[in-house]
């Protein structure tokens, strides 16, 4: 698998990693980006948040700093660093018929913030289509399964089993909603065997044999 070379996707691919706190997504990110490029593709690579000025500056606030105690005000955070990214990186790069991979996009908010914490899910929904402008993953990957490392060093990592427990179930549902774009991988397993399976869902969608 891989031995055609290819320099272009119509339209761009636009494709996600999801899953909890260090369960392997940004290792992910960066083999399926080697793999791609090597194809001759154009890639970037971008996390959420984060990944322009503005979301880095922002990344640190909820993440390190004072935080939100209100759901509301957290999810608004992450809505603004999205809106940046998507507007100066992930568009462009769509545009330019490119490959953007992304460690964490829209459904992290409505795993953590609306099934996690209990954001109206509708609004959550409505916010994200409107500072993305409906552009939604083509491929998303949901590494399944608890943290491959002790929890801690942030805000959100702080939180306690009931919480996770939420946000786990989050993803299962919106997985089972739409399981043409989810491929669900388990996380706890050699990381050579997760990038196999990753390479292969993506082969399958941009037509490599």
């Amino acid at each position: 698998m891989g031995g055609r070379r290819v320099t272009t996707v119509n339209g761009g691919l636009l494709i996600t990693f999801e899953g909890l706190e260090r369960v392997g997504k940004t290792t992910q990110v960066l083999r399926l980006a080697n793999w791609l490029q090597g194809l001759g593709l154009q890639v970037v690579t971008l996390r959420e948040p984060g990944g322009t000025p503005l979301g880095e500056a922002l990344r640190q606030v909820v993440l390190k700093a004072a935080g939100a105690e209100s759901p509301m005000a957290e999810f608004l955070i992450f809505a603004a660093a999205r809106a940046e990214l998507y507007f100066s990186a992930v568009r462009p790069a769509l545009q330019q018929n490119g490959v953007v991979i992304m460690d964490r996009f829209t459904d992290s908010s409505l795993a953590y913030q609306a099934f996690g914490r209990g954001t109206p899910r509708e609004m959550v929904s409505a916010i994200n289509h409107w500072v993305t402008e409906g552009r939604r993953p083509d491929l998303t990957f949901w590494l399944a399964g608890e943290e491959l490392e002790g929890r801690g060093g942030d805000r959100l990592e702080d939180r306690d089993d009931a919480f996770f427990a939420r946000v786990a179930a989050g993803y299962a549902e919106l997985a089972r909603q739409e399981p043409g774009r989810w491929k669900v991988i388990a996380a706890r397993q050699p990381i050579d065997a997760v990038a196999a399976a990753v390479r292969a869902a993506v082969a399958t969608r941009i037509g490599i044999e």
